[in-house]
């Protein structure tokens, strides 16, 4: 009779197992993305810088990673009033992402870089305030393309004068 109770003690314990070890998985992530905007000479450069302060390699989206052209909406743009700016860059239809459409960033890395999204966006004529917000979506295995995970920036405000 002795037995039952170190028996369920145990299977209680074993259950916990796979719990802890996904726990255990996540605590090797670590990812910080900040946007920095520079508005000058009518541009609108947004700075993005992702940290990976985790024990594993991330990937994030190529295309954020080498700061070309954008083929899509990939910042969240709103004037003052909170309303989001149109998307008017160029919008690529193209098959779901492959492994090669994602930069490596190894553990204790930065990786920075600049894009122009002044022609990506229907910024209006005038001195306006903006405010600007990135989902920061990164890939914890480069394997599972169809788990992306998020880690945000923190939005910010600038001001930008259209011509």
């Amino acid at each position: 009779m002795q037995r039952r109770p170190f028996l369920l003690t145990a299977l209680a314990a074993m259950s916990l197992f796979p719990a802890l070890a996904s726990a255990a998985g996540a605590a090797q992530v670590n990812v910080k993305h900040t946007i920095d905007v520079d508005s000058n000479n009518g541009r609108v450069l947004v700075h993005l810088t992702v940290f990976n302060y985790g024990k594993q390699t991330i990937w994030i989206p190529r295309e954020i990673a080498e700061g070309k052209e954008l083929t899509g909406r990939r910042f969240d743009v709103r004037g003052f009033d909170n309303r989001p700016l149109h998307y008017t860059g160029k919008m690529v239809k193209r098959a779901a992402l492959t492994a090669t459409d994602y930069q490596a960033v190894e553990p204790g890395k930065s990786l920075k870089s600049t894009i122009d999204i002044t022609p990506s966006y229907a910024f209006k004529a005038g001195r306006h305030t903006y405010n600007i917000g990135y989902a920061g979506p990164f890939l914890a295995d480069v394997k599972a393309l169809d788990k992306p995970d998020e880690s945000p920036a923190r939005p910010t405000t600038f001001i930008h004068s259209g011509k």
